[in-house]
């Protein structure tokens, strides 16, 4: 039972080693935009503008785009869900996730220094719903925050000890139209194999092996408890032989003395 147990052992221990299959991700890239509702007297210092009153200006404009791994977009029913940002392979920061405001422009990306949460895409029961992200950041030595919640954005300067100076907000553009220009991402430096799944050939000789294991030391612990039987007993043999040859013979012999030494 005990040999039983620790072959059992050993190959949950194996099993448990080897990682499970993961679908192989889909990136994807889309771009998104949106638009400016509000600019207070601060955020005109940014270059900001209303998107109604400039329409089709730069000053007025909200852009970017994405890369995301398709795979990990959840299902109706869901709710909410915030699907963390990474990089992918060769693809720069500004491919994973690029946002710009304005004329000047103002530019956030994936990896910036100022990121305190984020950036994250967002989906409302399977459907694009923006993004999750805040970002702190200097424009022109003041400090800014960006923070975007959903399919809302707001820019706020720092005031009284926390950012509380709105300087502009608006939204982004969600819904099944939400994503454009939809495209599927090779990256140039994916691995060439992701988390491949070990071969059933393979697995069945770490098995077997570790079952070798178990029966070479079961061999040496018969063997050794039959050596102290013959020392007890004085048992002398005429010549020794190999293994091979005596190991049915040793087995008899152990059993003998074993119920021997039990009568006694």
């Amino acid at each position: 039972m005990n040999r039983l147990a620790s072959l059992a052992g050993a190959c949950a221990i194996i099993f448990a080693s080897i990682s499970p299959a993961h679908a192989v991700p889909i990136y994807t890239t889309a771009d998104f935009s949106g638009g400016i509702s509000n600019v207070m007297s601060l955020g005109s210092s940014l270059g900001l503008q209303r998107t109604n009153t400039c329409s089709g200006c730069a000053a007025g404009s909200v852009s970017g785009h994405v890369l995301f791994d398709a795979n990990l977009v959840p299902g109706s029913g869901t709710g909410f869900v915030n699907v963390p940002l990474a990089s992918a392979g060769g693809a720069s920061n500004g491919v994973v996730f690029d946002l710009m405001f304005g004329s000047k422009p103002l530019e956030f990306q994936f990896g910036d220094a100022g990121v305190s949460g984020g950036p994250a895409i967002q989906f409302n029961n399977g459907v694009f719903n923006g993004f999750f992200l805040v970002e702190n950041f200097l424009y022109n030595g003041n400090p800014f925050q960006l923070s975007i919640q959903g399919g809302s954005w707001a820019i706020k300067g720092w005031k009284t000890n926390s950012y509380a100076d709105l300087a502009a907000s608006g939204y982004l553009n969600t819904g099944n139209n939400g994503l454009t220009n939809k495209a599927l991402f090779d990256p140039s430096a994916a691995p060439a194999e992701v988390n491949a799944v070990p071969e059933p050939t393979t697995i069945a000789l770490v098995v077997f092996g570790v079952w070798g294991l178990i029966m070479a030391r079961r061999r040496e612990s018969e063997r050794a408890r039959l050596e102290a039987i013959r020392a007890k007993e004085a048992i002398k043999w005429p010549c020794p032989q190999p293994l091979y040859e005596t190991e049915l013979s040793d087995k008899r012999e152990l059993k003998l003395a074993e119920r021997a030494l039990n009568l006694d």
